[in-house]
Order: C-alpha cells, then sequence, then structure tokens
C-alpha cells in the first residue's frame, strides 16, 4: 500500500532538506512553525518518526540527547559535537565485511548498524581558544 502524501509531511521533509544540518525534531518543528503555525509540534514529530521507520529520512540516534534526522538515506556516517550536540557527515569508506565479523564473534543474527562518533566541532574549539581560562591564583574570595 502507498502512502499519503500530506502537506504536513512535504513541509517537514522540505524542512530537513532547507535545515540540511541534521536538525533535531525541535528544529524542524520550529522551522515549520514560521511558515504554517497551525502545524502541530505532535504532527512534526509523528511524520519525522513515521519517515525515519519507512526509511524516507534517516534517524541519527544519539545516546546523549535528542535524536537528530538526515534526509540523506544513503548510507554513511556521522560526527556528533560533545558541547553543542551539532551532527554532521562523516565521509570515509564504509568498513569492509564488519556484519559478518561482529556476527562470528557473537552469535547475533544482525540487521544493521550505525557509527556515531563523537568530538569537538571546530566552532566551539573556536569559542573555547577565545574564552580567556579563569586563573584561580589572581581570584579573590568575598
Amino acid at each position: 500500500m502507498e502512502e499519503r502524501r500530506t502537506v504536513q509531511k512535504d513541509m517537514v521533509y522540505a524542512a530537513l532538506k532547507a535545515l540540511h544540518n541534521h536538525p533535531t525534531a525541535e528544529q524542524v518543528y520550529a522551522y515549520v512553525q514560521q511558515r504554517c503555525s497551525t502545524v502541530s509540534r505532535a504532527t512534526v514529530y509523528r511524520v519525522l518518526n513515521g519517515m525515519a521507520e519507512r526509511g524516507s529520512v534517516l534517524r541519527v540516534s544519539n545516546p546523549d540527547g535528542a535524536d537528530h534526522y538526515d534526509h540523506q538515506t544513503h548510507r554513511h556516517f556521522h560526527v556528533c559535537c560533545d558541547r553543542c550536540g551539532r551532527v554532521d557527515d562523516v565521509r570515509i569508506p564504509e568498513p569492509g565485511d564488519i556484519l559478518g565479523s561482529v556476527q562470528d564473534s557473537c552469535g547475533y543474527e544482525l540487521s544493521g548498524y550505525t557509527l556515531l562518533f563523537h568530538g569537538i566541532c571546530k566552532e566551539c574549539q573556536q569559542t573555547a581558544q577565545d574564552r580567556p581560562a579563569l586563573d584561580h591564583r589572581n581570584t579573590k574570595l568575598s
């Protein structure tokens, strides 16, 4: 059965493409709200979850924060900033037969995998460099 196309689904997908920065559901909602105030938060979340379940968008699960969404569904990897939560694509070749290796070593029948790198993005690195360090030796307590 073919999925029904709706204005809300089109708006959510257009927001994902326009934002092209792996937005969270809340960021997609804010974008959609600026264009159509009648679309509810629940609708945006429901549409994103449905699209992710059907594979028309990619959900980038972040165990340390909100999930992010990607309109690019081809196999690729991501890196998440530990300070600001930003998510970016990582352009590396796909590891060889990683599924076969893991399956052989643990006995699971695997259906797939995700790979999420963590680090500090360039902007957060720059912000940390620009911020003067607090010198505790010269700090007076009242």
